[in-house]
């Protein structure tokens, strides 16, 4: 890829980090708030982290040059549909 294609794109993932961190505060306040008030985890919430987490760690490699491969939207969305 080249460098300044890169460039960018290191830019759009920077900016959507951040967002990323902001949907992630929100998940962890809601299964907070439906594991008090229901006494259980919610399961679509779990799963939703897994494939979240997964996401941020794909965004987090890219900036860091780990990889040169750009996640989603240029790559698939992570599976993580096993809750282990």
């Amino acid at each position: 890829m080249p460098l300044g294609i890169r460039v960018l794109y290191m830019v759009l993932f920077a900016i959507a980090f951040w967002m990323l961190i902001w949907v992630l505060a929100v998940t962890v306040i809601a299964q907070l708030i439906l594991t008090l008030l229901g006494g259980q985890r919610s399961a679509e919430l779990l799963r939703f982290g897994k494939g979240l987490s997964s996401y941020i760690s794909q965004v987090v490699e890219f900036l860091t040059f780990l990889t040169d491969r750009p996640p989603f939207p240029f790559a698939p969305w992570p599976d993580r549909t096993s809750l282990q």
